[in-house]
């Protein structure tokens, strides 16, 4: 089905669907635009359908995050039409998916906005019901400019398939209005916290739209470096609105880390996670309404015991971007490890399951052997809180979209664009996780290297509860995920080396530009597209998939040669950005194709 299709056929119904957490059923018969904008609880209802749609996995979940990088490397049975090998064309329908489906909710925002502000004078606090649909549309349109440049911008309620037939807009129009949206909504949500004005975790806040807005700012400075040319405003100017931005998130106060990183993206500690998680889609225990993102980027094994399908796992590459002490967040993002139909463990990551195999002995094998691939973990399932009632269809789990961590770390790369340099370095000691006294590039990704020194009593793949936090290498800043500091950050592993080595360059500027790109994967793997688009956006995703091979340390220099499902041989220029999908240029003759395609 087009987006034009879809557009009309929910003009209506997704506008007035909610979610149970959220609102009361209002039965209310036949329902149109013409006699629902009646009332708040109509408006209320309305925006909770948009964020209902948001959750969509063509939106934010599963089928986004499949977009090739250097951290992923798909099952060969599972090519998803060219997405393992960068054979992708305008005909797949994954990106299908992600356009038509952006434009549904789009649609949604918009009739939100057009039709509660028809009516104002009947709903009481509109403007913070019109506010969160111009954040939401903001948000979509940010990600539908990164993946395929210029982009229809439509802005107005759909009600005719008159004037459909759009044409794509440029990215200069398009930027400005995602600016415009953001602004708009920060004038007219919430704080953190602040009940009174509508607050609830899960929506919009201003905190999450100077988050946003960091973002966009750092992607326009970054593409106006590589390219020598604007979109919207000078490299300079734009970095400095991002260091702006995240600041204003940084010293609001309303933050802080979550002391044990798994615990951002656990179910059973979902309480934990409004401390960090700016913003996020909430997937609920119920029919249709959980997540399934767990079955791409969990631990593999049996589905019914909380296991993953494996169709994606975690390239050689991406394991071996985390230092030996960097073993919190690598046992958690890539797991090696396969749950078993009688619900125990097998696998590399401790001694403990090697030998529950009695056909298969991981203590007699050697890491060169492909028995067992590592998974990307990131959003596990297991081991499960309550088996009895698990259904791996229904399967409740909040996704993050905008992280503290994201922001303190977009602060350190704006920070040393702007003053050509990560500043003075301090020995990140101490528990505070707030990063309220930050000062320099050096404080903020230090930050988020001192979390991952913690750990929880007990194996991680166990999942221990109640947690009790082992704190003692925190301040352990030149042992443990040791400090970044002048000249002593960026690691060299290729596999051949007997051990880790720093790469030397030339200056602590230039070093901080290229090894916050790895920071930002080894924290950020599967959370939306960050991986693809950080690429993009400083030109190397070509450079960085054709290399890639070079850095998988297991695989012999013979393997190295070899075309496999996923190589990366066939990478061109125009995969920095996604086909325009064919079925939308089939029933819009105004839409035109990115080059290559």
């Amino acid at each position: 089905m087009n987006k034009f299709n879809i557009l009309i056929a929910m003009l209506v119904c997704l506008n007035i669907c909610g979610c149970s957490d959220f609102l009361e059923e209002d039965p209310k018969g036949k329902l149109t635009t013409d006699n629902f904008y009646n009332s708040e609880s109509d408006a209320r209802q309305a925006i909770n359908g948009v964020y209902r749609r948001l959750s969509d996995s063509w939106v934010t979940g599963y089928n986004i995050k499949q977009i090739p990088n250097d951290l992923l490397k798909r099952a060969s049975w599972d090519e998803a039409s060219g997405l393992s090998n960068f054979t992708y064309g305008s005909e797949n329908t994954y990106i299908a998916g992600m356009w038509q489906n952006h434009y549904a909710v789009i649609k949604d925002c918009n009739s939100v906005i057009d039709n509660v502000t028809a009516n104002k004078e009947k709903i009481n606090n509109w403007e913070r019901y019109v506010g969160q649909a111009h954040g939401i549309r903001a948000f979509l349109y940010f990600d539908l400019v990164r993946w395929f440049g210029d982009v229809p911008l439509v802005l107005t309620d759909t009600k005719s398939l008159d004037g459909l037939e759009v044409t794509r807009t440029p990215q200069k129009e398009v930027f400005r209005q995602i600016i415009e949206d953001f602004e708009y909504c920060i004038s007219h949500t919430m704080d953190k916290g602040d009940t009174s004005k509508g607050y609830q975790y899960g929506r919009l806040t201003k905190d999450a739209c100077h988050g946003f807005l960091a973002k966009v700012y750092l992607w326009l400075g970054s593409v106006a470096q590589r390219d020598g040319k604007e979109i919207l405003g000078n490299a300079a100017d734009n970095f400095e609105k991002s260091l702006e931005h995240s600041s204003a998130v940084i010293q609001g106060g309303r933050y802080k880390l979550v002391d044990y990183y798994p615990d951002v993206f656990n179910a059973k500690t979902r309480d934990k996670a409004p401390d960090e998680v700016l913003w996020c889609v909430q997937g609920l225990t119920g029919d249709d309404t959980g997540t399934w993102t767990g079955m791409m980027f969990g631990i593999r094994g049996n589905q019914n015991l909380g296991g993953s399908w494996d169709n994606i796992s975690s390239s050689d590459y991406h394991r071996m971007m985390y230092e030996p002490s960097d073993s919190i967040r690598r046992l958690w993002n890539c797991p090696r490890m396969t749950i078993q139909d009688d619900g125990t463990l097998w696998g590399w990551d401790y001694k403990m399951y090697w030998d529950t195999r009695g056909d298969q002995k991981l203590s007699e094998a050697t890491e060169n052997n492909n028995w067992l691939q590592w998974s990307i973990g990131k959003f596990r399932r297991y081991p499960l809180a309550d088996p009895s009632s698990y259904n791996y269809t229904n399967f409740g789990m909040d996704e993050p979209l905008l992280r503290y961590a994201d922001v303190l770390l977009m602060y350190a790369e704006a920070y040393n664009e702007v003053n050509h340099g990560p500043g003075d370095y301090r020995p990140s000691s101490g528990m505070d996780m707030s990063g309220i006294s930050i000062q320099s590039a050096y404080d903020a990704v230090n930050l988020v290297r001192k979390r991952s020194r913690i750990a929880n009593e007990g194996i991680m793949h166990q999942d221990v509860l109640p947690r009790k936090l082992i704190t003692d290498y925190a301040t352990e800043v030149d042992e443990c995920v040791p400090d970044w500091k002048p000249g002593a950050y960026g690691y060299i592993y290729d596999g051949v080396r007997t051990a880790w080595e720093y790469n030397r360059y030339g200056d602590d500027y230039t070093a901080f530009r290229t090894e916050i790109l790895n920071e930002r994967a080894r924290e950020l793997v599967a959370e939306s597209t960050d991986r693809w688009c950080d690429l993009v956006r400083r030109g190397i995703l070509v450079k960085q998939m054709q290399a890639w091979r070079q850095y998988n340390p297991f695989i012999s220099n013979t393997e190295r040669e070899i075309t496999t499902p996923g190589a990366p041989e066939n990478i061109q220029s125009r995969n920095m950005l996604l086909p325009v999908p064919l079925s939308e240029i089939d029933v819009n003759k105004n839409l035109t194709q990115n080059p290559g395609y």
